[in-house]
């Protein structure tokens, strides 16, 4: 096989090939290595490649699978970190230049579970500063400069998880983590073609995580498919003592199959009424609700229950991120962040506009929202809808007014830490557009199966960008 033909191939594929010693664990780090120092600069999409711990990590596997020693499906499988997660002794700088020089000495549970798992890390990956926590305007307010979709390098791979989309997109890696409070794993699986699933809240494991907002940040995975992405998840979730917030995992992650029941019930929820979609967009819309329309699926139009759920997550992530950063905010260093809008900020501008009072009314409507959304799932199984249903934006574009578009099913979703997964569903000027599942709390599997389902009977996923430029070398460790 092809080096670029190994480096897209599924995460279920190359584990086959693993396992059957029809390549060794070397030889495939070693295939995604070459290919970061060929492609990675003209992305930014790593912040730091962990070279030396990725090979060494790979013989260990090799050892093992020679051995007959096989730890799981992803045993041998290379990876990236969106770089809010802690890795002992390699700097995790979440995408800022006040913690450009942080290295942790403990690695996140995440990190320790996928090396656990025999999975071999290929390096740190881009991220907005922050996570977005204090707010951004463009794409190029990271550490490293804006983070590319490699189908066309001159647009914004998306945020807050950049790195972790055009890295699995660009055949950079078998798979990808990233984190979202509102987005931040959907968006950039739009922008870059690619497969993310936002697990339900607490279902991973945040220690070791930067916080940005308590109640409401999740880890998920982002790989080539739907099956790719359970995977993943099954190895990653389940309850851990240091997150109080962590739960069991639900029944059926390991049985992902692509199908859906008969008479699936399905709620399809229309486009945002900005910014304008293009008449091909709506046509592939069209399209992917024929597939279950096709299979069985009864589907509906439907509308989310009438609740402020945007003005409701705003006040949230606001109120926790102040209290995230408050040491950072206080020390001024926020002037140090790339976003030219913290040039002239004080401390008090980054005070939430809420009151605490405002606070504790936004929990107990909050709880409203969690029952109302859980009634509407009564009604219907799954949501179908469109994922930012636009062009990704030019790096260095400000794109505010794009990004104020109504997005009450992010909001809603996010609020109640319900799952989704979002996924290519065709292309429009060269460009991905994406298809999003959102389900009922805990129903992690459901969604990634009927993922699963869309990707079985359409081939949008197993796209691959154009060839990307390489200038200078990736920072190596």
């Amino acid at each position: 096989m092809a080096p670029d033909d190994l480096v897209f191939s599924s995460a279920a594929e190359l584990s086959g090939l693993l396992r059957a010693r029809e390549i060794s664990p070397v030889e495939l780090a070693e295939a995604y290595l070459a290919r970061i120092d060929r492609v990675a600069p003209a992305l930014n999409a790593f912040v730091t490649v962990t070279r030396e711990r990725a090979l060494a990590e790979a013989r260990a596997a090799e050892a093992e699978l020679s051995q007959g020693r096989w730890r799981g499906p992803l045993h041998g499988l290379p990876y990236g970190l969106k770089d809010l997660l802690d890795t002992s002794g390699i700097r995790t700088t979440f995408g800022a230049r006040p913690y450009a020089d942080r290295i942790p000495d403990h690695d996140a549970t995440v990190a320790v579970r996928l090396r656990e798992a025999g999975a071999v890390l290929l390096g740190k990956l881009s991220m907005v500063e922050l996570a977005g926590g204090l707010g951004y305007h463009t794409g190029e307010a990271a550490l490293n400069g804006g983070c590319r979709t490699p189908w066309d390098p001159a647009r914004w791979a998306g945020g807050s998880s950049s790195g972790s989309g055009a890295a699995v997109a660009a055949g950079l890696v078998a798979f990808a983590i990233g984190s979202e409070t509102w987005g931040s794993i959907t968006c950039p699986s739009a922008f870059c073609g690619v497969t993310g699933h936002r697990p339900t809240y607490g279902l991973v494991p945040r220690h070791g995580a930067m916080a940005l907002s308590w109640s409401m940040d999740k880890l998920g995975p982002m790989a080539r498919s739907a099956r790719d992405c359970a995977t993943v998840l099954a190895s990653i979730a389940g309850r851990d003592p240091r997150d109080p917030s962590s739960v069991a995992p639900p029944e059926g992650l390991e049985r992902v199959r692509p199908e859906i029941p008969p008479g699936l019930r399905v709620a399809v929820l229309g486009f945002p009424e900005r910014p304008p979609v293009e008449p091909a967009v709506r046509e592939s819309f069209a399209a992917a609700c024929e597939v279950f329309r096709g299979a069985g699926a009864l589907l509906e139009e439907a509308v989310l229950p009438d609740l402020p759920y945007e003005p409701l997550a705003v006040l949230f992530v606001e109120a926790e991120a102040a209290a995230a950063f408050e040491d950072l905010i206080r020390s001024g260093r926020t002037r140090e962040l790339s976003d030219r809008s913290h040039a002239g900020r004080r401390p008090a501008d980054y005070l939430p506009r809420a009151l605490a009072s405002d606070y504790v009314r936004a929990m107990r409507l909050r709880g409203e929202v969690q029952r109302a959304l859980a009634r509407f799932f009564e009604r219907h199984d799954l949501v179908l809808a469109p994922n930012l249903p636009f062009a990704p934006p030019r790096v260095e574009e400000n794109f505010d007014a794009l990004f104020s578009s109504p997005d009450p099913l992010g909001a809603a979703g996010n609020l109640a830490g319900l799952p989704a997964a979002a996924m290519p569903m065709g292309f429009v000027n060269g460009l991905p557009v994406s298809l999003q599942i959102v389900g009922p709390a805990f129903d992690d599997a459901r969604v990634l199966s009927a993922a699963a389902f869309f990707q079985s009977r359409t081939r949008f996923h197993l796209e691959r960008p154009p060839a990307t430029p390489a200038p200078a070398a990736v920072t190596a460790r």
